[in-house]
């Protein structure tokens, strides 16, 4: 009998043990699973911060962050650093060739600014007009190595128009078994003629040139049916004064002749006289020309 109750006190002191230690052991594992789900709520809050959740689920602790970039611990969170370094340098990339297509609105605001400069060329134009229209060949008054080839310009036309006969080709007679045409109405007189001429040259100088080429019938005048002139570009000529007086200057011109002819430039004196207020060309047309 008392072997029994030993027995039985044994048995129930090991099964008292027995739940002891299911009892402590009870508390250890839902301990652990307590303290993983916060640890699990922990990084599921800074998730939304960055966006590379599995390299924050790696590590727990805080100095994890610093880690991820130099611990190569896992292949996933490697290849996935990799792939966020090779995606960081094609977002700039993308970005640089919107501000190299934004360049172009910026040719926008050229125009405005090649539009301010049309507006100073109005004015900048004119004023050259109206310098012009002061400074006439016919008007000059005051006579440099510029403006001297300039009314030796105007003198040559004036030239040219008289011995080619006017604006048309007149009738044509003979006279002295030779052949003469008269001059277009405007210059048909000589003194239409001599007006004509004395805007460029002294008087002296066209009734020179009235008297060696030309002839008076009935009151008009004519002159031998031929043609005349030379192949001298006074247009690229250029003057360098000789002599000079208040009233009288002479300037010597080199003309040249055109390229293909290959001849050598000429060298012709132009007198000049101050009549009036204006300088005239004092030297006889076919003298010059």
């Amino acid at each position: 009998m008392k072997i029994n109750t030993k027995l039985s006190a044994l048995c129930i002191a090991a099964t008292l043990m027995s739940v002891a230690q299911a009892a402590a052991a009870a508390p250890a594992v839902t301990a652990p699973a307590e303290a993983t789900q916060p640890s699990v709520a922990n990084p599921a809050a800074p998730a939304p911060t960055q966006v590379p959740a599995p390299a924050a689920s790696a590590s727990a602790t805080t100095p994890a962050p610093a880690q991820a970039p130099s611990v190569p611990a896992a292949s996933t969170p490697a290849a996935a650093a990799g792939s966020a370094k090779a995606a960081s340098p094609v977002a700039p990339s993308a970005p640089a060739q919107r501000p190299s297509t934004s360049v172009v609105p910026a040719a926008a605001p050229i125009v405005p600014s090649t539009a301010k400069p049309s507006k100073p060329q109005q004015p900048s134009t004119s004023a050259p007009a109206a310098a012009a229209n002061s400074v006439k060949p016919t008007q000059l008054d005051k006579l440099n190595h510029e403006s001297a080839v300039p009314l030796v310009l105007e003198a040559q036309s004036r030239y040219q128009y008289a011995i080619s006969g006017g604006s048309s080709v007149g009738e044509s007679f003979q006279l002295n078994g030779k052949s003469y045409r008269y001059l277009s109405e405007d210059i048909g007189t000589k003194t239409k003629l001599i007006s004509y001429l004395t805007q460029a040259y002294t008087k002296q100088a066209s009734e020179q040139f009235v008297g060696k080429f030309f002839v008076e019938v009935n009151g008009r005048l004519a002159q031998l049916n031929a043609d005349g002139g030379n192949l001298l570009e006074f247009s690229r000529a250029t003057a360098k004064m000789v002599t000079m007086t208040p009233v009288k200057r002479s300037y010597l011109l080199t003309v040249p002749y055109p390229a293909q002819t290959k001849k050598a430039n000429e060298k012709i004196t132009v007198n000049f006289e101050k009549v009036g207020s204006y300088w005239k060309i004092s030297s006889a047309p076919h003298v010059i020309f």
